[in-house]
This record gives structure tokens, C-alpha cells and sequence, in this order.
């Protein structure tokens, strides 16, 4: 089944609505897991990571294990956010320099070019997922049932497309 999962919508971490708009679920009251979510716009939890990293991290002496996890979840996370180097702030004043040296000395119209620029950077607050179903059947010609399956935690179990 198609939704469309939204972040920071109304006051909710992320709502889940359906083709015609209407609520499904949110992570504010259980029924979405915001892990699940948040991986799904790629949010990156870095004291999830050091937890994992706590596992396997050898003990600095002078910090200890929880330090040197923490160092190293951090690190990941910054490899991972690579890609999200600059603030709006930042771009803002780089499109202010762009358009003064290069729009202005051939005379071309700027209105609307930096918003439209700045909007294709922006992350999205809207995906596409499927909620993943259970299937019945013969393993060779299953059917979808359209009953969501759930996860340990009886939250619903979204993939996106």
C-alpha cells in the first residue's frame, strides 16, 4: 500500500497519510517507528551510533570506551552528513555573491533565481513509501493481503519507493 510519510507535520515528528491525504499514523503516538523513519529521510542518530560503536571500539585510556565510541559515532555521522556541509545562511550569501558578480554583469534578471536555487537544495519533508504488507499463499504465487505487518514493537514496517 502507498502513503506518504511527513516530517514535522502539525506538530507530529512524522505522520503517515494515505493517497487521499488522510492520517494513517505518527510516531507521536506508536504506531510509527521513528527509527524506521527516520531512515527513511536519512537522519542520522548519533548516539545510536555510539552505542553500536561502543561494542567494538578498543578503550582509550585517557577517555575510556563510552569516549572513544562516542568519537567514533561521531565520525561516522559526519561521514554520513557529508553531503549537508553548508547552512541556509551560508548558501544565502554565496547566491548574494554569485548574483552580484555574474547575473548583474550580463544583465539578467534575478528575481526568484536564488529562492528557486535554494529550494533545490532544501531536504525533503515528503517521500513516497509502501507500507510492507503480509503475503499468504504458496511461496511461488504469494498475494498481498493488504493487513500491515508489523514489527516487534507492533509498529507498522514502511519501505521507501
Amino acid at each position: 500500500m502507498k502513503a506518504k510519510l511527513i516530517k514535522n507535520h502539525y506538530g507530529y515528528t512524522y505522520f503517515l497519510a494515505d493517497e487521499n491525504g488522510d492520517g494513517i499514523a505518527t510516531s507521536d503516538n506508536g504506531n510509527l517507528s521513528k527509527e524506521n523513519c527516520d531512515e527513511i529521510f536519512g537522519v542520522v542518530d548519533v548516539e545510536k551510533l555510539a552505542y553500536d560503536y561502543s561494542w567494538t571500539v578498543q578503550s582509550v585510556p585517557e577517555y575510556g570506551t563510552t569516549m572513544a565510541a562516542y568519537k567514533e559515532g561521531f565520525n561516522k555521522a559526519m561521514e554520513l552528513n557529508k553531503d549537508k556541509v553548508f547552512t541556509l545562511e551560508d548558501m544565502n550569501n554565496a547566491m548574494d555573491w554569485i548574483m552580484t558578480q555574474y547575473f548583474e554583469f550580463h544583465e539578467q534578471p534575478t528575481t526568484g533565481r536564488r529562492e528557486q536555487y535554494l529550494e533545490s537544495l532544501q531536504q525533503p519533508t515528503e517521500i513516497e513509501v509502501e507500507i510492507i504488507c503480509l503475503h499468504t499463499g504458496d511461496p511461488k504465487y504469494t498475494t498481498n493481503t493488504g493487513i500491515p505487518k508489523l514489527d516487534s514493537e507492533g509498529q507498522l514496517i514502511l519501505k521507501k519507493i
